[in-house]
C-alpha cells in the first residue's frame, strides 16, 4: 500500500477507503430511436465473464462497484462528475474492466443513462467484453461523415449504449485531439442531463491523446495494478493529469489474504477503491 499512499501524499490528496473488485475472473438505453438508430445486441447476448455486474449482480464484487457508483453520483461537495475518464499508468492494469463494470453499475441505477466510449483507439477492447464485432466506431466518426447514430451499440443492458473504438487509425493522437472530438464530447454530454459518459482511455504516459481527453472530462478514475506499478509512475501520472481531476483510485488485483490491515480474510484477488474527497 505504501506506493500509492506516498504518491497521494506528494499530491496532497485526502482519501477515503472502500474495497472494490478486481479483474482476476478474466481467462436499453433510453428509447432514443428518433435520434439514435444504432446497432443492437440481443438481450440474450453472451457477455465476457469479467462483466460481474451483469453476470453476478449480487456478488461481493458487484457490491463494490455500487460503492464506487455511489461515490460518483453523490459526491461530498459540488455536482456529480458526468463525464469520467478511466485510465491507468501502464497497459494491462484493468482499466477496461473497471470502465465496463462501472458503466453497467451506473446504468443499473434507477434514473441514470450511460454512454460507454472506447477511446483507446490504438487497442480498442470494449467490444470484446460485450461480445460484438467492432467493424466501425469512433475512429470512423472522426475520420469521415459516418453519423454517430449508426455507430452506437445497445447490448441488452437497460439504459446503456456503447460507442466502440472501431478500426485502429494511423493517427489516434490527432483524431482524439481534434475539434470534431471536442464537439462530440460536448454533444453527448449536453444531449441529456441524466446521461453519464464513461471513457476508456489509453495510459496518458504512453499516449498524447489521453492527456488531451483529460482536459475535457469532469473527473478521472485511475486503475493501478497493486504491488506492480512503480511509485514514480503513479506520482508522475497524478502530475500529468492534475490532482484536481482525480476522483478515485482503484487498486486492481489486490490480494486480501496477504493483508490484515482491513481485516478482510475471506476474499482474495479483489482491489481497493480510493475515493478522493
Amino acid at each position: 500500500m505504501g506506493k500509492v499512499f506516498d504518491a497521494l501524499e506528494k499530491s496532497n490528496q485526502k482519501i477515503s477507503i472502500e474495497p472494490l473488485a478486481s479483474d482476476e475472473r478474466k481467462n436499453q438505453d433510453r428509447d432514443d430511436s428518433a435520434q439514435v438508430e444504432g446497432r443492437s445486441q440481443s438481450n440474450t447476448a453472451r457477455f465476457d465473464k469479467s462483466l460481474v455486474t451483469i453476470l453476478e449482480p449480487h456478488s461481493f464484487e458487484s457490491e463494490q462497484f455500487k460503492i464506487l457508483r455511489a461515490n460518483i453520483l453523490f459526491p461530498t461537495s459540488g455536482k456529480p462528475p458526468r463525464m469520467i475518464m478511466v485510465t491507468s499508468a501502464v497497459p494491462g492494469e484493468g482499466k477496461s474492466f473497471v470502465a465496463s463494470n462501472l458503466a453497467i453499475s451506473i446504468a443499473q441505477n434507477i434514473d441514470e443513462h450511460v454512454l460507454l466510449m472506447d477511446c483507446d483507439l490504438r487497442l480498442p477492447s470494449i467490444h470484446n467484453r460485450f461480445h460484438f464485432e467492432s467493424k466501425t466506431g469512433l475512429s470512423d466518426y472522426l475520420t469521415g461523415d459516418v453519423p454517430l447514430s449508426s455507430l452506437l451499440v445497445k447490448v441488452g443492458v437497460d439504459k446503456l449504449s456503447i460507442l466502440p473504438g472501431g478500426k485502429p487509425p494511423a493517427n489516434p493522437a490527432e483524431l482524439l485531439s481534434s475539434e470534431k472530438m471536442t464537439q462530440l464530447l460536448e454533444e453527448v454530454k449536453l444531449r441529456y442531463e441524466d446521461r453519464y459518459i464513461i471513457i476508456d482511455s489509453a495510459p496518458p504516459q504512453l499516449t498524447a491523446e489521453s492527456s488531451a481527453l483529460a482536459r475535457q472530462v469532469d473527473g478521472i478514475v485511475l486503475v493501478i495494478n497493486y504491488g506492480k506499478t512503480k511509485r514514480e509512475l503513479i506520482s508522475d501520472l497524478i502530475e500529468i493529469l492534475g490532482k484536481e481531476k482525480i476522483i478515485g483510485i482503484v487498486f486492481n488485483r489486490f490480494n486480501l489474504r496477504s493483508s490484515t490491515y482491513y481485516g478482510y480474510g475471506k476474499y482474495s484477488h479483489y482491489g481497493k477503491y480510493y475515493g478522493t474527497k
